[in-house]
């Protein structure tokens, strides 16, 4: 009984270490900036943009384009006004979001926001 019980801490230690060493490693992955994915004459397509290299920048940088899709959608909508705060919770859902599905647009999750948002009548 103890030998399959020190067997088990063992597992279970080794078990720990396995899940330490994943969440280091993904939280030690190099973060780029948003410079990074524009043209030669630092321009960045938005349009092309994937979730996956949004999430990948600092997070300054995840923020300013946050801001930048925001004034865009706006202005594509003719709102001259936003709210702050939801705008800030919006470029927080969507960054998480992004997180989950790298391969995806980000005009495509900031679209998803906006109609989940005006679905709910906001």
């Amino acid at each position: 009984m103890d030998s399959l019980n020190t067997r088990f801490r063992a597992r279970l230690a080794a078990l720990g270490l396995i899940a330490a060493a994943t969440i280091f490693a993904s939280a030690a992955q190099a973060q780029v900036e948003l410079k990074t994915y524009a043209d030669e004459k630092g321009y960045i397509n938005v349009r092309a943009l994937t979730c996956g290299q949004l999430a990948g920048t600092f997070q300054e940088d995840a923020d300013f384009m946050g801001t930048w899709y925001s004034g865009w959608w706006n202005g594509h909508m003719k709102r001259h006004s936003f709210n702050i705060n939801r705008t800030r919770e919006g470029i927080h859902e969507v960054i998480v979001y992004c997180k989950s599905h790298p391969d995806e647009k980000v005009v495509d999750a900031v679209d998803a926001y906006v109609k989940k948002m005006q679905q709910a009548g906001q």
